[in-house]
């Protein structure tokens, strides 16, 4: 295969790769001391930028998300770097007809692009999300596949299977510093909330999330989003739990505001 040709920088740190004119890819060379060692080796050591995002590729070592996922996320392993693969995939009625295709309408549009410069952005600004390391599109005509590569919490539980009072007030105090931060979250839900080893709140899943002003309506509809969630997922911990998480949110949307 023909080597990669650096077409353009997107932004101090990353760089578009293209191959043929139908694979990109956006590697996160920005913080690179934050990494395992070995993370740039790992993803030259996969020759081709097509086994990055390729489960079956055996040097991932690929193990199937069960929870949540839509059947197209998998655990990798790039070297000594654990992370999460995901490719887009389409979901409602809409699936039935059109899996995992998407109308194209430029690079930095794609869905995979734009979650990668949301999730960059909160991560070096210390928000707490997966640090994102690849994305990639593949263009076909009109339309477009994408994937994305994230790192992985370890040892992370769904907000949805936790009963400790002071990890809800955390998640209530992480939305509220998102929403600070001007991050519409498009799908706010207890599996979306993730709980690491240190009783840690982390924010996944960036699809379709938006950036700029957020109204009072836009914060309110986020956490009543959050809130059908519980009630679908975990009806029983409502009453206990969510009280917890809207006081602490109040709290930290107030004292956030008290600072700026």
């Amino acid at each position: 295969m023909t080597e990669p040709s650096r077409t353009r920088l997107v932004k101090s740190g990353d760089c578009i790769i293209e191959y043929d004119k139908i694979l990109a890819v956006v590697i996160d060379r920005s913080a690179d001391q934050t990494l395992s060692p070995d993370l740039t080796q790992a993803f030259t050591g996969l020759h081709d930028p097509v086994n990055w995002f390729d489960p079956l590729c055996p040097a991932l070592h690929a193990q199937e998300v069960l929870i949540g996922g839509r059947a197209a996320a998998w655990f990798i392993r790039l070297g000594e770097q654990a992370g999460v693969l995901r490719h887009y995939r389409r979901g409602g009625l809409i699936s039935r007809l059109i899996k995992d295709r998407y109308f194209w309408l430029g690079a930095s549009r794609s869905r995979a692009f734009s979650e990668f410069s949301i999730m960059q952005s909160l991560w070096l600004n210390n928000l707490p999300v997966p640090q994102p390391l690849a994305a990639a599109i593949w263009r076909h005509g009109l339309t477009y596949r994408a994937a994305l590569i994230t790192a992985r919490i370890e040892g992370a539980k769904p907000l949805a299977y936790t009963t400790d009072a002071g990890v809800w007030a955390e998640a209530g105090r992480v939305i509220a510093r998102s929403h600070q931060a001007n991050t519409w979250h498009a799908d706010l839900n207890v599996f979306n909330l993730l709980v690491d080893q240190q009783s840690r709140v982390w924010v996944i899943d960036f699809d379709r999330a938006r950036t700029g002003h957020l109204s009072p309506l836009q914060r309110s509809d986020n956490l009543s989003r959050l809130l059908r969630s519980v009630r679908k997922v975990a009806p029983d911990l409502e009453q206990e739990f969510w009280p917890v998480l809207t006081q602490a949110y109040a709290v930290e949307e107030q004292e956030l505001l008290r600072i700026t």
